[in-house]
């Protein structure tokens, strides 16, 4: 073998001898690098997800918060206009307000009429059900005076509303007493408040 051709084969074997470290440097770092890589993703992709729920679980909380708060909300609405139903008509608060505002000053004239007691549909109430009469009341005064009437009916914790009001205003009459008025209330009891009654008289409530 020629001296260029020994140089050569060195070089070859240098180069090979060389090339085997960094072959098993790279292999052993890929054997490193890649698994860490892989689970590297892995991480990033539950840290994601974890990220996701926990907003989510954050924003469900603030919703939750604020369903709380409308419901407190409500109740203390319910509890400040919410209206009863007594279980009888003896219980009615309504003839004893209207007796109470035809005493006040101003107020001429009153008469009242009650009407009989029916079952009726309510939605919204437990079973759907209650008794109504209707009370018609013929009043006559100042408009100041009857217009507190009608408001202060209205404002019983039991159950009122304010069918029709009809008012006429007498041109002879004088000025505290030139208003005649005709209210026709609709006043609710309990569904059973119907049935006692028709017992009490030896009959059938009627629907």
């Amino acid at each position: 073998m020629n001296l260029p051709q020994r140089i050569r084969g060195e070089h070859a074997l240098d180069t090979l001898v060389a090339a085997v470290p960094v072959g098993l440097a790279v292999a052993l770092l890929a054997l490193f690098i890649i698994p860490n890589y892989v689970r590297a993703r892995q991480c990033q992709r539950e840290v994601a997800t974890l990220r996701a729920v926990a907003d989510h679980s954050a924003s469900r909380q603030d919703e939750l918060r604020e369903l709380q708060s409308r419901l407190q909300s409500l109740r203390q609405d319910v509890a400040k206009r919410g209206r009863r139903l007594p279980g009888s008509p003896d219980k009615g608060r309504l003839l004893e307000s209207l007796a109470q505002s035809a005493d006040m000053k101003g107020v001429s004239a009153h008469e009242s009429r009650t009407g009989p007691i029916r079952r009726v549909p309510v939605p919204g109430l437990p079973g759907g059900m209650a008794s109504r009469r209707t009370v018609d009341v013929d009043m006559q005064g100042s408009f100041e005076t009857l217009f507190d009437a009608m408001r202060t009916a209205e404002a019983l914790e039991t159950l009122v509303t304010v069918r029709t009001v009809d008012m006429v205003r007498s041109p002879t009459a004088g000025a505290g007493e030139g208003v005649h008025t005709t209210f026709s209330f609709d006043e609710y009891f309990a569904a059973s408040a119907g049935e006692e009654t028709a017992a009490a008289k030896g009959g059938e409530a009627r629907p």
